[in-house]
């Protein structure tokens, strides 16, 4: 949680940093084909993740990427979005990390081949890992859709295609992977042999799940009044 949702922000930062002080003696299109790269590597692999916790990281990668492709190859719009996503991908990130250790505790496992109908069993648990799928698909709304909005409208100035390359492989291809493994795990079929160790969300897990998701929708709000 602290790596996703800190350092990787300073890694980013920093590099934005170097770029920026060395920008015009430097080729930036290492930098912008690695990201690209990032994107669709990580995008495509989450379809083949059975590991909440890599399925996690991975959507991490995903967005980092995104972010620092925006950094170095967009416009003031598109860095505006970047740091907006910053801050969103921080409270979102730490907030599945949290979730998967929660399903971790409880049933002992993290395989999506053997957790299925986590709304059945714990249902707040359930209802907090569909909040978590909805803020991370960027519905029109949420915080994400205005970050990406900042970013691909930014991107698409610069490099059309690329932009809807990057749009089509992250929001359609990624997105539905993603959601393919969550959505087994909340809606699936309980197997009625598997062990729980503990009962649902309790009222401290309740208030360290709620932070966050509270956070993300009033900035989400502040963002629409201001921007």
């Amino acid at each position: 949680m602290y790596l996703s949702g800190f350092l990787v922000k300073s890694a980013v930062y920093g590099f934005y940093k170097i770029t920026q002080s060395i920008g015009g003696n430097i080729n930036t299109t290492v930098f912008v084909t690695i990201c690209v790269v990032g994107v669709i590597d990580a995008s495509l692999k989450m379809w083949g993740q059975t590991d909440l916790k890599k399925l996690v990281a991975y959507g991490t990668i995903q967005e980092m990427n995104l972010i620092f492709l925006a950094f170095c190859w967009g416009d003031v719009n598109a860095v505006v979005g970047g740091v907006l996503f910053s801050i969103m991908h921080g409270a979102l990130s730490a907030l599945m990390f949290y979730l998967v250790d929660c399903l971790q505790r409880r049933f002992n496992s993290r395989s999506v081949c053997e957790l299925s109908g986590v709304l059945q069993i714990t249902p707040n648990l359930g209802i907090a890992c569909l909040v978590m799928c909805v803020l991370y698909s960027g519905l029109p709304g949420t915080l994400k859709f205005t970050c990406e909005f900042y970013i691909f409208s930014g991107l698409f100035e610069v490099a059309p295609f690329v932009a809807l390359l990057l749009f089509f492989v992250a929001n359609v291809l990624g997105l539905i992977g993603f959601s393919k493994c969550w959505f087994d795990v909340i809606f699936g079929i309980h197997n009625k042999q598997q062990k729980v160790t503990t009962l649902d969300l309790n009222t401290k897990e309740i208030y360290l799940i709620g932070t966050p998701i509270v956070f993300l929708f009033l900035f989400s709000f502040s963002c629409c009044l201001f921007f």
